[in-house]
């Protein structure tokens, strides 16, 4: 069924949603990860598509397969009514999103072939036996809305595939949700995701497409000067693990760990530090108690990370790394929350990096429901996660190089 999951549509279902389409609102369309402005030549094709496949949709009857009224409609189409985003289409009460095996185990599960492909289906049916979703081959609407994003057309006609074997890019379709929202149909999908995994023990993950893959790449010689410097070793592990992650809230939490791995050693040379400054041969009581005061108070976990960073971050690089880049400044200097001010003195600045640093860290590390705090949420939070990765990735090195001691 996976294959043609796309005929199980409820045509009245389908009648409805086909009569209600309009361009009125449209004002850009993307295709294949380019966008397109809407002009009043480009806004009148679509409107006589959208009407023509209206129409003959109107006259199909029980039975009819509705896709033989595809041959009016184009990719212009299907990307402004069916793709939704850059992993799923919704058409009446028909839903399909790319999905991916998360490993090889489950890989060789679902998929067996070497020089070509054949392809397993999970059919997922309620009590009463009826299917409400498969998990298999992905649907010819899906690979027609999404065409654009796996291949690259030459001028001769030619085309190149940006994708290879594309065919290992799966779905999951959902039938009969025509009355589900999208926050609905998400929370039905990791539901289903779940259950396989724990059932089956099959994992499977949403998969986004990405137009810079149609980018042509490069393909340069690089040299680098190279001198060991003799990294310690597990916090290089944990800088390895981030920046290897296909997880952004994992890298996240990665990057922190580097810095984290240095926190009790940072308050072991404040304290030295302050110690030093005790006259040993004649002890002036209240100084010590105001050392141990002091102590106490790095002790949390907010403090120590400003110990690691004032030791770590050398505050004239870190503005002409942010200033070398527009999309930092606006990111880091420029945000509404938790925001970076350059021009601030040192001391000030490094405060407010950390507590940036770790306002983002609770809210992965620690999602308590019921509270008002932030919390950040998988899928919902990726872009917020994904931006604050170049800054945490800049942080964890600068660490490492400047924390690391001979073993």
């Amino acid at each position: 069924m996976a294959l043609y999951g796309d005929a199980n549509i409820n045509l009245a279902v389908l009648k409805k949603w086909a009569n209600s389409l309009s361009v009125d609102k449209l004002s850009q369309i993307e295709i294949g990860g380019e966008k397109i402005d809407l002009n009043d030549q480009l806004r009148d094709i679509l409107k006589v598509q959208t009407q023509a496949f209206a129409n003959l949709i109107n006259l199909l009857k029980e039975g009819d397969d509705w896709r033989v009224c595809q041959g009016v409609t184009s990719p212009m189409f299907y990307n402004a009514f069916v793709r939704i985003n850059n992993s799923a289409i919704r058409i009446a009460d028909f839903y399909e999103c790319l999905i991916v095996p998360s490993n090889m185990k489950t890989y060789k599960k679902i998929i067996r072939g070497f020089d070509y492909i054949s392809t397993g289906t999970i059919y997922i049916k309620d009590t009463q036996g009826k299917v409400n979703a498969t998990i298999g081959k992905k649907s010819a609407l899906l690979w027609s809305a999404f065409y654009e994003y796996f291949i690259n057309e030459n001028e001769d006609g030619s085309i190149n595939h940006a994708y290879p074997n594309q065919e290992q890019y799966l779905s999951l379709q959902l039938f009969n949700v025509g009355n589900f929202t999208q926050d609905e149909l998400l929370a039905l999908v990791n539901e289903i995701l779940l259950r396989v995994s724990m059932e089956y023990d099959m994992d499977f993950k949403i998969f986004e497409v990405d137009p810079l893959i149609k980018k042509e790449g490069n393909s340069p010689v690089y040299n680098m000067q190279f001198t060991s410097t003799g990294f310690e070793q597990v916090p290089m592990l944990y800088l390895t693990n981030a920046i290897n992650s296909t997880d952004e809230r994992l890298s996240y939490l990665s990057y922190y760990q580097v810095m984290e791995y240095f926190f009790v050693r940072s308050q072991n040379y404040y304290f030295l530090d302050k110690l030093t400054k005790i006259d040993v041969q004649n002890i002036d009581h209240n100084e010590l108690r105001k050392v141990l005061g002091d102590y106490k108070k790095i002790c949390t976990e907010r403090e120590a990370l400003k110990l690691v960073l004032q030791r770590a971050v050398d505050i004239s690089k870190l503005k002409a790394w942010i200033c070398s880049n527009t999309v930092y400044q606006n990111q880091y200097c420029n945000s509404s929350e938790l925001k970076i001010d350059i021009t601030k003195e040192d001391k000030k600045i490094i405060s407010s990096l950390a507590e940036r640093v770790y306002g983002y860290r609770c809210s992965i590390a620690h999602a308590k429901g019921d509270v008002e705090e932030y919390i950040a949420v998988p899928s919902l939070s990726k872009e917020i996660i994904v931006n604050e990765l170049p800054l945490l990735k800049y942080l964890a090195f600068e660490v490492i190089s400047n924390c690391s001691e001979p073993q």
